[in-house]
């Protein structure tokens, strides 16, 4: 009797969580082209988030190079000051 009880557990553990669907019986032939709207609506908006991400990091490298420029030129000025009182 366990070894029953176990494989009836078991099967309704694999079951997916269906049922909703299967009470709908009628509207789930009408939500194919809904499901399929809703599907590429996702699909949109991932590769949305996927191009902002992009942006973003483009971005970002843009103001990175602004930041190792504006330092490089610090430097030079900063290099500048020191070599100018050695030359007086």
């Amino acid at each position: 009797m366990q070894d029953q009880a176990v494989g009836q557990s078991f099967s309704e553990t694999n079951e997916p969580d269906s049922t909703p669907v299967l009470a709908e019986g009628p509207r789930e032939q009408e939500d194919p082209i809904v499901r399929l709207d809703r599907a590429l609506q996702r699909i949109s908006f991932a590769l949305d988030k996927k191009k902002q991400s992009q942006e973003r990091q483009g971005l970002e490298v843009q103001e990175l190079a602004a930041n190792v420029d504006a330092l490089i030129s610090r430097v030079r000025d900063a290099l500048a000051q020191t070599d100018s009182p050695e030359d007086k």
